[in-house]
């Protein structure tokens, strides 16, 4: 049984995620529990924290019975074999929020819609699954607007390899239980490499005793670009990254390759950060 997470602010594209969620855990006998943070930060003088107590609570009612409607649509359309849990928090910080409740109701997957950006939206709208994704240390499943989960058959792993071992291992838990077959793929820049990178795959895929893994190696300048003409050709149901903290000039420039396919790919996201 796997206890599914999925935070949402009420909006359609959350109800995406949340039918989604629940085929998933109807697949894998889990819970759903929907999660609600009104953020709030608080005032320090006292007439305004009273005044601020009250709307708190009128945003709470409010968005309970937001809640409860949207788990009844839901459920005209999706069966659930467990019973949808609804949970409303307050707190300064969103990630936070989501990280302090993940950690309380021992989450194994947080689930989130994703509504695809380009251009210079990707870089100034920001988006909450993406910072989730970054601070999370829960795998985080980001759903695009039109996504409806049917299996995970192909299952697109992109590694940078350096911890592919690792990564493996921890990915194969949670796609053995579907069939999954796994398509290990890596973007090298240069011919020269392909080779002895092959060769590397090949050892790291026959120790994991997963029999279902076949990879390739690509070589591109542009990494999200191979990524997603694989996809696209193997009809991907899934694609899955681990992140890493940043570096400075990975925040600078953006460079986070896990970041940019969660704002564009057109089927889902799995992303893993690393511990």
């Amino acid at each position: 049984m796997v206890n599914i997470l999925v935070p949402t602010d009420l909006s359609e594209l959350s109800k995406v995620a949340v039918q989604y969620a629940i085929k998933i855990a109807n697949k894998l006998d889990g819970n759903v529990t929907l999660l609600h943070v009104i953020t709030i930060v608080q005032p320090t003088r006292a007439t305004m924290r009273l005044r601020l107590k009250a709307l708190q609570q009128e945003l709470f009612d409010m968005a309970k019975e937001d809640l409860e409607n949207m788990v009844k649509e839901v459920s005209k359309t999706v069966k659930t074999s467990q019973p949808i849990k609804v949970k409303i928090v307050t707190g300064a910080s969103f990630n936070d929020s989501v990280k302090r409740e993940a950690k309380k109701l021992r989450t194994g997957l947080i689930i989130m819609g994703t509504r695809g950006a380009s251009g210079l939206k990707k870089y100034v709208l920001g988006s909450n699954t993406a910072s989730v994704i970054e601070v999370s240390h829960v795998p985080v499943l980001a759903v695009p607007e039109f996504g409806t989960f049917k299996n995970f058959k192909n299952v697109v792993y992109a590694s940078d390899l350096k911890h592919v071992e690792k990564e493996l291992k921890l990915l194969i838990p949670y796609l053995e239980k579907f069939d999954s077959i796994v398509h290990l793929i890596h973007v090298a820049s240069s011919l020269k490499v392909v080779s002895a990178v092959e060769k590397k795959i090949e050892a790291v895929v026959i120790k994991s005793g997963y029999k279902n893994v076949v990879f390739r190696v690509m070589v591109n300048k542009k990494i999200d670009e191979a990524i997603d003409h694989y996809v696209d050709v193997i009809k991907a149901d899934l694609l899955t990254m681990f992140t890493h903290d940043p570096t400075f000039y990975e925040k600078l420039f953006d460079r986070s390759i896990t970041r940019k396919m969660a704002f564009h790919s057109k089927v889902p996201l799995l992303a893993f950060r690393h511990r």
